[in-house]
């Protein structure tokens, strides 16, 4: 009974340290399990804070994974894709770096140093780093597509000019075979067809559109279509989309801050409401306070703005690039034109080429033009707001400015130079972009480019004087020392145009131009008749005219020896 007692003991012990074993296990997998679960949601939750455009947020969330655990890949990957959300791209250099330096080859984060190389001008590395982190997910098992939307992620991000969008889209393509309910892939797809160019705007059009098919209510997409027609100057579709993008997720901020910067100098009423809208629904940040110091600029409050400007310049947010652009408008509007021009020229001279916008060279132009000797420089932004912008009718009014400099400082061949371009830019010049052309070629000697303008101006608007003008005045300087007399057919033109429409109106310019026939008659031509008829022009709008009774006499006189020496 004993030994039965002992090996009945000793068995109870067994199961005991058995079970105590398996709930060990059991509680390890549990463990596991759930950590794997609350890493998932805090990547997951991150993501979200990018797809909002909450950068802090999400900054915070992946960085926090990445403390717990710095060889997590997938937290690395997304944490660097925040740093170069916030332009950050040193900062995601170093981080990707690192990570690999530390023995974390993981395909993903070849495929996020990569972008980085995308985005420093490296595309071959990149492509050499994509096809790595390709094949080494091939060989792990199949293809993966979270990797190829990375690739395509990658290249979509950044200027135009940077990435290769065509590789990009081939390797979308095969993402949404493998992975045809996911609408990042088709978003991501859509910006990279914009890239290729505006020929390839339908294909973006129905990329967009593909993910919506896939999720109707996905912000980005109905956001990614306002963008396509805000580049058209579509206002009725674009307005359309974005409000179809809060419509959908009340807490998507990036529309409400297009809405904002579209009424920002339109409606000041209706921008308050969507910077309301973006306020509270982004992260506290340096951007919120420069979107408000914006809004007071707009709403006319400069001393206000000025005063906000300067509070951040003097504290975290003095790193902010668009700061600068902001103290240079108030400085601007408040009278300070030195310290606009410091302000505006200090960031244009910093700033990357792809963040500065069209308007702040204009605007930089618009401050040096008023400044005596500054002209030149002021030139120089506009060809550089020229060359980057794509609207046309933005591309005219740039070359009209500048031709407009160029006379100003008295250089007639340079302004009509632009001008030149300007017309052949504008599908439908008015008849004052004729008549400015036509005169500024007068003014560099160009007359048969003249003679052509006045041409088109007259045939085109026959009941307006400038025609008339433009081509008695282009004859007048083609014929400079008057040997040939060849603008009187284009003066009697202009002199009956005069008489027929207001003689009392124009008489002085009547009695100027019959002057040059009477002179042309009479000294070139020795047609005295003609002469005469000339100065009984003269005479018939101004009967007491001096000139023309005493040239008259003196031409009867000279007519008359000659008639008697014959």
């Amino acid at each position: 009974m004993l030994m039965k007692y002992v090996c009945l003991k000793n068995r109870s012990r067994t199961t005991t340290h058995k079970n105590e074993h398996m709930k060990t296990i059991t509680f390890l997998l549990v463990a596991l399990f759930t950590g794997t679960i609350v890493k998932a949601q805090s990547i997951d939750e991150g993501k979200k804070f990018l797809y909002y455009d909450r950068l802090i947020s999400a900054k915070n969330a992946f960085s926090t994974i990445v403390n717990k655990d710095s060889k997590d890949a997938e937290a690395i990957y997304w944490l660097g894709q925040t740093y170069l959300r916030q332009d950050s791209v040193q900062a995601a250099k170093k981080l990707y770096e690192k990570a690999l330096q530390d023995g974390i080859n993981e395909p993903i984060l070849q495929v996020g140093m990569g972008h980085v190389e995308l985005l420093e001008g490296k595309k071959d590395a990149a492509k050499q780093r994509f096809e790595q982190a390709i094949a080494a997910t091939t060989k792990r098992k199949k293809e993966n597509p979270d990797i190829l939307v990375a690739i395509g992620r990658a290249n979509a991000d950044g200027p135009s000019t940077a990435g290769d969008p065509a590789y990009a889209i081939e390797k979308l393509k095969r993402a949404a075979e493998l992975k045809p309910d996911d609408p990042d892939i088709f978003i991501n797809l859509g910006i990279n067809y914009l890239k290729l160019g505006t020929e390839h705007g339908g294909d973006a059009y129905s990329a967009f559109n593909d993910a919506l098919k896939i999720n109707p209510n996905d912000a980005r997409a109905k956001y990614r279509l306002g963008k396509i027609f805000l580049s058209q100057g579509n206002k009725e579709k674009f307005e359309g989309y974005f409000l179809g993008a809060i419509e959908s997720d009340p807490k998507f901020s990036p529309a409400y801050l297009d809405l904002y910067n579209y009424y920002a100098d339109r409606d000041v009423n209706k921008a308050k409401q969507y910077l309301e809208g973006y306020m509270a629904n982004t992260d506290k940040d340096c951007n919120v306070d420069f979107f408000y110091a914006d809004y007071l600029f707009r709403a006319g409050k400069y001393q206000e703005s000025l005063d906000k400007a300067k509070g951040m310049q003097n504290g975290p947010c003095s790193t902010l690039p668009r700061l600068k652009v902001l103290l240079a408008y108030n400085y601007d509007r408040l009278g300070d034109s030195t310290q606009a021009k410091a302000n505006i020229e200090s960031y244009l001279a910093t700033a990357p080429p792809d963040k500065v916008q069209p308007n702040d060279y204009l605007f930089a132009s618009n401050v040096l033009k008023r400044i005596k000797g500054s002209e030149e420089a002021a030139i120089k932004y506009l060809q550089v707001a020229l060359n980057n912008d794509t609207v046309r009718n933005n591309k005219v009014m740039y070359m009209d400015t500048i031709a407009s400099l160029y006379h100003k400082i008295g250089n007639p061949v340079e302004r009509l130079v632009w001008l030149k371009k300007s017309y052949q830019t504008n599908p439908q010049p008015s008849n004052f972009d004729i008549y400015n052309l036509g005169n500024s070629a007068i003014d560099a000697g160009n007359m048969q480019l003249a003679d052509s303008m006045f041409t088109l101006y007259k045939t085109k608007y026959p009941d307006q004087i400038y025609g008339y003008m433009g081509l008695a005045k282009a004859a007048i300087m083609a014929d400079k020392d008057t040997t040939t007399g060849a603008a009187v057919p284009a003066v009697i033109d202009y002199i009956k145009y005069l008489e027929k429409t207001d003689k009392e109106k124009y008489k002085n310019v009547i009695i100027q131009n019959y002057g040059y026939l009477v002179y042309i008659h009479a000294n070139v031509k020795k047609d005295y008749p003609a002469a005469l008829a000339a100065l009984d022009g003269i005479l018939a709008v101004d009967p007491e005219n001096s000139y023309a009774k005493s040239t008259s006499e003196a031409i009867k006189k000279i007519m008359s020896r000659s008639n008697k020496s014959s």
